[in-house]
């Protein structure tokens, strides 16, 4: 939960600021379009203010990766053991997380960017996408070991290929929100693996 300026020191308070403003601009510009003057002028401080608390462009991106590291952390807290219990963990996040468009925006734009091996954010992004695949390959197999899966599906490819769902789905919710409704989509997903890869769910 964020504190207060009140509970903040002046160096935290502009720290978070900067981090705030920089999110936003990395998310409508991508990393490599963002530039230091732009998170400043954001942020309301001068460019040497944001200097002052972050080396470099490269520093305040590692920040902000390091803030998404935790939250990832504490969304692993919540272990699935099941398909039933995996799904209702992916929704359950949708629904903490839908209402933080630019959150979704910034992680979608360093995806992009962040396939090339030479990109800041690279090894962020392979770790946060093996944490997040590992995660549901553990609950799919403790479903597997218990007789409700068929025997001849892949954990590890049903991980990826959920997780492929989630990401596309909210890829085209931020392309056309009106259109598109994610939960509602992880949910006939989950209808659609009960039909047909379930052995008795």
């Amino acid at each position: 939960m964020a504190r207060t300026h009140s509970s903040l020191s002046d160096g935290e308070f502009a720290r978070r600021r900067i981090l705030d403003a920089a999110h936003a601009v990395f998310a409508a510009r991508g990393f490599r379009a963002a530039t230091v003057d732009a998170i400043a002028r954001r942020s309301e401080l001068s460019r040497a203010g944001v200097l002052h608390h972050f080396a470099n462009k490269q520093a305040i991106l590692t920040a902000l990766l390091d803030e998404r590291d935790a939250e990832l952390a504490l969304d692993e807290d919540a272990v699935a053991d099941s398909v039933a219990t995996l799904i209702a963990g992916v929704r359950a996040r949708l629904r903490r997380i839908l209402g933080q468009r630019d959150l979704i925006l910034l992680a979608h734009a360093l995806r992009a960017e962040a396939v090339d091996p030479e990109h800041p954010a690279h090894d962020w992004l392979v770790r946060r996408s093996r944490r997040l695949r590992a995660a549901m390959t553990t609950a799919l197999e403790a479903s597997a070991a218990r007789g409700e899966l068929r025997s001849d599906v892949d954990p590890r490819l049903l991980a990826a290929l959920l997780l492929a769902v989630i990401e596309g789905l909210e890829m085209q919710w931020l392309e056309d929100p009106g259109e598109i409704d994610v939960e509602a989509g992880v949910a006939l997903f989950d209808e659609l693996l009960r039909g047909s890869i379930a052995a008795h769910l």
